[in-house]
Formats: C-alpha cells, sequence, structure tokens
C-alpha cells in the first residue's frame, strides 16, 4: 500500500483525510502489516489502483518484464472484440514456437 501511494505522490496524510482515517491508522497499516477493515481495506485498493493479486503477491508483479507490464496497460484499455483477437494470434505464436522447438 505504501509502495502503492508514493507511486501517485500522495502523503499519508492527505490519503488518510481522504478515506477519513487516523493518519496513525494509515501507518500502522502501511508499516506493521496491520490489518485494515474490510472496507477500509476496498477502499484503499480502489482508490490505489492496487489488484488483490498485487496485494496478496506483490513479489508476482515484480517477476514481470517490462515488455509484460507495458503490453498487461495495453491490454486493460482494449476492447473484448480486440482481445479476442490478441488472444488468436498469441495462441498461433504459441503453437508456432512448440513446433520450432
Amino acid at each position: 500500500m505504501k509502495a502503492a501511494r508514493k507511486a501517485k505522490v500522495i502523503l499519508r496524510n492527505q490519503l488518510a483525510k481522504h478515506m477519513n482515517i487516523a493518519p496513525r491508522y494509515l501507518a500502522s497499516i502501511e508499516n506493521s502489516g496491520q490489518c485494515p477493515r474490510l472496507q477500509i481495506f476496498y477502499e484503499l485498493v480502489t482508490f490505489l489502483g492496487v489488484s488483490l493479486d498485487q496485494f496478496f503477491f506483490p513479489n508476482k508483479e515484480m517477476d514481470k518484464s517490462t515488455q509484460r507490464k507495458q503490453l498487461d496497460q495495453l491490454l486493460d484499455d482494449i476492447s473484448d472484440n480486440g482481445l479476442r483477437i490478441v488472444t488468436a494470434t498469441v495462441q498461433v505464436i504459441k503453437e508456432i514456437e512448440i513446433e520450432d522447438e
């Protein structure tokens, strides 16, 4: 949560005020690993744009290459029809790579 907040260039006090919680409570969530109430957790991940995978498996995202991260961002912005085209294209590429092995 702390990294996501800093990436958005938001001060802890600003976020706490926005969420209507005490800055100390937010600090304990960020630094001590205190489990927030479910509603607070939901508001934090939604406001900061943190996926549940990123929250529960933070090292998984770090393993992704820059190209994969860029592709993920591009895929987030295309339509369902575009996703079908990309999926079909990737399947063909995968089949070709398997044949070349």
